[in-house]
């Protein structure tokens, strides 16, 4: 179902073969976390049937001049999923300007980027007709010592929530096409 990064596939060839700069190493370092994620994520997926879902896997799109990463987009017929993953660890909170911190006070990521993100898509998935399908983005934790601190965000999925969130999905994308039978 998913295909690896071309990206990552250049620099997996031409690693121990050229020389890498620092920056090129921690591409390449962030290329392969990103793979994982991916692998792992897939996996949560193929407990739910995809038939009525379009799954398009590691997105690199630009807000702002700056890199964001999408991971995983499902479309199904009424929605857009925009998935994010992350491996962080150990408390965090969000503070009163909307930045995810750890426990000693480091800001580890500007939620406000989220809405710029969500304005990008928007702009760029336009539906025909009147009709705009709503664009939900999660970010997905997808390491089990993760924890919040403080305010739940909804931005926000632990992997422990992800079955049943993707299940959701599952469930709404039957529902909402009046063509695929209900099952049974």
């Amino acid at each position: 179902m998913r295909k690896k990064n071309e990206k990552l596939k250049i620099y997996e060839f031409l690693y121990n073969r050229l020389p890498f700069s620092d920056d090129e190493t921690k591409e390449y370092q962030a290329l392969c976390r990103s793979e994982a994620l991916e692998e792992e994520f897939e996996q949560y997926l193929q407990d739910i049937s995809m038939t009525n879902i379009d799954v398009y896997w590691h997105s690199e799109v630009f807000v702002d001049g700056e890199r964001e990463f999408v991971h995983v987009l499902l479309i199904t017929d009424y929605c857009y999923y925009i998935f994010i993953l992350h491996d962080l660890e150990g408390g965090h909170y969000v503070n009163p300007f909307n930045i995810l911190c750890t426990d000693s006070h480091e800001a580890v990521m500007d939620l406000n980027r989220s809405d710029k993100l969500y304005q990008m898509f928007r702009a760029q998935l336009i539906d025909e007709g009147e009709f705009q399908r709503p664009i939900i983005i999660k970010y997905v934790m997808m390491n089990d010592r993760f924890t919040m601190k403080t305010r739940k965000s909804d931005l926000f999925l632990s992997k422990e929530n992800l079955p049943y969130y993707l299940k959701a999905i599952e469930h709404s994308a039957v529902i909402k096409n009046k063509n695929t039978p209900m099952p049974g």
